[in-house]
């Protein structure tokens, strides 16, 4: 069955998580590259994983959802075109899933949640969390690169006048 809207659910979900994403991703690009203070390096790091963290159970949630609820029907009549809308939406689910697992398997520390709990990390060798480390970094940039090629085809669909964002608000 197809629907016109995104249920409120899936949308709260999206919006939810493109704000964490984002933020994630420019602020972990930011410390990583540019020259920013020593504090303000530890103060976005330590946020970064404990946001992380909390947002893993978020984020299983909205694929369970994403795969058990009807989606709009696609905008594109040739098939090449959906199959490339297709193969975007469910790459930002597997790559932001392989983000999150990576960013957990590469800690050499203890994941403190904002002080409300932690987590020991998952693997004692400093090679293999060098290595999860190394992947994370790399699919960090495919998410990005994904995330660029959604949100312009969101505004390419908005110019020519197909209303694609009203079917994630409420």
């Amino acid at each position: 069955m197809q629907v016109e809207k995104y249920r409120w659910q899936q949308a709260l979900l999206h919006w939810v998580s493109a704000v964490l994403i984002l933020w994630l991703l420019i602020s972990g690009f930011v410390i990583a590259h540019l020259d920013v203070a020593s504090r303000t390096f530890d103060l976005v790091a330590f946020a970064n994983v404990a946001l992380s963290t909390l947002y893993i159970p978020v984020f299983l949630l909205r694929w369970v959802l994403s795969l058990r609820w009807s989606k709009p029907a696609h905008l594109h009549h040739e098939r090449s075109m959906r199959f490339v809308a297709v193969l975007v939406h469910e790459g930002l689910y597997v790559v932001t899933g392989f983000v999150l697992l990576s960013g957990v398997l590469m800690m050499n520390r203890e994941i403190d949640v904002f002080g409300w709990f932690s987590i020991a990390p998952l693997l004692g060798d400093p090679g293999w969390q060098a290595l999860w480390f190394t992947l994370h970094i790399a699919a960090c940039v495919v998410l990005a690169v994904l995330l660029v090629l959604h949100i312009g085809a969101v505004m390419m669909h908005e110019l020519l006048g197909r209303r694609v964002l009203r079917r994630m608000l409420p």
